[in-house]
């Protein structure tokens, strides 16, 4: 027991740490990059299952694998995290008829140490919402605003069902807190993952600016019960 605790604490600072700022990946980061470019992948990823909370009714396409689409086991060893983001990324949760933005969509690939093919991974998840703004030296100051903490049964409903030619990865639909007003301010994600052994990965930040009230979205709704 007194392991374990050690194995937590361990994994709690190494993501506070991480969070204070935004990290670079390697140029390992790009391979999925490149792949998706010299593909033509579409980035949104097909066969997702729907999340309970909150649950969504639209459906997505990509390309898939012809080749074996049982799912990998789940891989401890994670040394890469790579994220996209599609052109229109902007969700809306609201159903109030206002098609206010608060949310948006990305796909994450967890990379082993092998092959630069996506896997599922056994740590946890961490998307961070930044909200950028600047000092008086027109310099960057990223501050944070949330975290979205998937452990490995939270993280388990946005697996997608079938394999892409860049792997098997996850479709996330992040909702921002209400309380966040970020109409038209410039954000910034970071998508890390913490592993078993408290190493954290980091993807690199993607910069995004939130569109105003009126601009056409995806519609998320809740699931009907």
């Amino acid at each position: 027991m007194k392991r374990q605790n050690v194995k937590t604490s361990k994994r709690r600072n190494a993501v506070a740490s991480t969070c204070r700022g935004f990290i670079t990946a390697s140029s390992h980061g790009r391979i999925l990059a490149i792949a998706c470019v010299a593909v033509g992948v579409n980035l949104t990823l097909p066969g997702c299952m729907q999340p309970v909370e909150p649950g969504v009714t639209t459906t997505f396409s990509a390309a898939k694998s012809n080749g074996d689409d049982r799912e990998p086991p789940v891989e401890t060893n994670i040394v890469r995290v790579t994220k996209f983001f599609s052109a229109e990324p902007w969700l809306t949760f609201s159903n109030d008829g206002t098609s206010r933005v608060n949310g948006f969509k990305c796909s994450v690939f967890l990379e082993g140490p092998g092959k630069p093919r996506g896997v599922f991974g056994s740590g946890t998840i961490i998307v961070c919402l930044y909200r950028v703004d600047r000092d008086g030296a027109g310099r960057e100051v990223a501050v944070p605003l949330q975290e979205w903490e998937m452990p490995p049964d939270k993280a388990y409903p946005w697996r997608c069902k079938d394999r892409t030619l860049l792997g098997w990865g996850y479709g996330l639909r992040m909702q921002w807190r209400d309380d966040l007003d970020l109409e038209g301010r410039q954000i910034a994600v970071v998508v890390k993952y913490a592993r078993d052994d408290g190493k954290v990965l980091s993807s690199t930040r993607q910069m995004l600016k939130v569109p105003r009230n009126g601009t056409q979205m995806l519609t998320v709704q809740p699931e009907k019960t």
